[in-house]
């Protein structure tokens, strides 16, 4: 008998493979909007002179909301997907946090790390906004970095790189290398950890870098960053279970026709 695989286990053969409309659609408007956040709030400020606070405001509430939909959208009311399995809709939310995640990891905060220095003074610079808009009441810890934070960022960057080497196992053997699934879980663990570790530092030193508002506090600083909070959980529930089938597929694998022959014929005996 032919092992189960992970698309079997989710319930996607070539018929369904196929993602509906309206899912592709969700996607889009919310990681479009993610990606074209940058140069258009970096324009509305630079090129039309609006006031800066109040776009970063804007823009930091957009991509929080585009944060949580985007990967979330498989687990909407949508028409498309309302006949799926749940570890399908789960796959298809786990799917996109993973890669979401990683570009996060691997382009904003890799040019900061890199850039950390020239981005603190080039706050009047077009080309710094992508970090200045979050910087704007977000979190000052951006502008002065201690050792400890930029270790923080460091790590952050090095898992993002676990994370891409994790997905390009799972998508170059479509989803059936243990190795993969064991790397995103692992980035999983880690995101939680350091994101738990970013807001326990300045929580315990009484907000000395965040305004204690709503919109800086509870929008910038808790809900734009609660996503790694959230998300990696559904990593790890998907994980458990994916990895599962696939142990079992190497397993079967692994054992010699002849003795999977023996077997076979000691069950119909």
């Amino acid at each position: 008998m032919r092992p189960q695989s992970v698309y079997d286990y989710l319930g996607i053969d070539a018929e369904r493979k196929r993602l509906p409309r309206d899912l592709k659609v969700a996607w889009t408007l919310t990681f479009g909007a993610l990606v074209a956040a940058f140069p258009v709030y970096t324009y509305l400020v630079f090129g039309l002179g609006l006031d800066r606070g109040l776009v970063a405001d804007v823009m930091a509430a957009q991509v929080a909301v585009c944060y949580w939909l985007g990967p979330a959208a498989s687990l909407l009311p949508l028409k498309g997907v309302e006949r799926w399995s749940r570890m399908r809709r789960i796959h298809m939310l786990v799917v996109p946090y993973l890669i979401a995640s990683v570009l996060t990891h691997l382009v904003w905060e890799s040019l900061w790390v890199l850039l950390h220095s020239p981005i603190s003074a080039s706050r009047n610079a077009a080309w710094a906004y992508p970090w200045w808009g979050y910087i704007d009441g977000g979190d000052l810890r951006y502008v002065n970095p201690t050792d400890s934070f930029l270790a923080i960022e460091v790590l952050s960057v090095i898992n993002g790189a676990m994370g891409a080497a994790g997905l390009f196992l799972l998508f170059s053997s479509k989803f059936q290398r243990p190795l993969g699934t064991l790397l995103v879980m692992a980035v999983a663990v880690v995101e939680t950890v350091l994101t738990w570790y970013y807001f326990l530092t300045e929580i315990l030193s009484g907000f000395e870098n965040v305004n204690p508002t709503f919109m800086d506090l509870g929008v910038k600083f808790i809900f734009l960053n609660a996503p790694w909070l959230v998300f990696p959980w559904f990593v790890l529930y998907w994980g458990y279970h994916v990895l599962r089938i696939q142990l079992a597929q190497s397993t079967v694998e692994a054992t010699p026709a002849s003795a999977r022959r023996s077997s076979t014929a000691g069950h119909l005996a």
